[in-house]
């Protein structure tokens, strides 16, 4: 018999409290203030597809690349500026 059954890895509170080393607290002030990644109510649990949580910290990566990207651009033009 063939098992038809869809699988979405999905991933709890605790384990993503764990992987970014927050509290869980802070992942549902998150949830309340419409911050953070993509969850979804099961029942009574809380739970963040796996592909949501790439895309967040994707999305991250990011944001934090250009804000320090920048911030070194800034830093080399001002030394740039003092050596010339």
């Amino acid at each position: 018999m063939e098992n038809n059954k869809m699988l979405y890895p999905v991933m709890t509170r605790k384990q993503i409290a764990a992987r970014w080393n927050i509290s869980l607290k802070t992942l549902r002030r998150w949830r309340l203030d419409g911050e953070g990644p993509v969850w979804h109510k099961l029942f009574h649990h809380v739970r963040y597809h796996e592909a949501d949580i790439l895309e967040f910290e994707r999305q991250g990566a990011q944001h934090w690349q250009a804000i320090l990207g920048e911030r070194e651009r800034v830093f080399w033009e001002a030394g740039a500026a003092i050596a010339g």
